[in-house]
């Protein structure tokens, strides 16, 4: 079928690929580059931070959304996540944390954010967006019952604001 819509015979398709399941790990990845990453590498820009948060936020879940079933797609025909991984040059998820990271590092270079971990940061973000969409898979539905849009408000008003009462005097560093 695949062979077909390309106008070649499946020996030819084949023959590009050492075997089946290459083909299905070239057929399976992402084609283009993720919007939110073109977001994150061009910012942050000068509006205020949750804005920026929440629409790259909105663009990473959404891309999440639609890894997260060529994931399963992938697992189901034997392609263990180690030999997807093996594909790339660069692992995605490495090159996503440093991408995240850096725009982070430019907001604190912008002084829109304090001083943090950009690295542990940038995983949080990351991890925030794919466990949803991982579980919302499985489960056939959001495991908390947010929307989309309320999930991500709450992730950016906890990641913004944390999660202790800015009055309260016993506040650890």
């Amino acid at each position: 079928m695949i062979a077909h819509k390309l106008g070649v015979t499946p020996q030819a398709l084949l023959k590009r690929f050492r075997n089946k399941k290459e083909l299905l790990i070239a057929a399976m990845k992402p084609c283009r580059s993720a919007p939110w990453l073109d977001m994150v590498q061009e910012g942050p820009d000068d509006r205020p931070v949750n804005e920026q948060l929440t629409e790259i936020l909105q663009e990473l879940a959404s891309f999440f959304s639609e890894v997260v079933r060529r994931m399963e797609i992938l697992q189901w025909s034997g392609v263990s996540m180690k030999e997807l991984m093996a594909s790339f040059e660069e692992p995605p998820p490495v090159r996503d944390i440093r991408a995240i990271a850096g725009w982070l590092h430019r907001l604190h270079d912008k002084k829109m954010i304090r001083k943090i971990d950009f690295d542990a940061t940038a995983m949080f973000i990351l991890t925030a967006m794919h466990g949803p969409a991982m579980l919302t898979q499985f489960l056939g539905k959001p495991p908390t019952g947010h929307t989309f849009n309320e999930y991500i408000s709450q992730y950016v008003n906890i990641l913004l604001h944390g999660l202790l009462d800015s009055s309260n005097s016993e506040i650890e560093q």
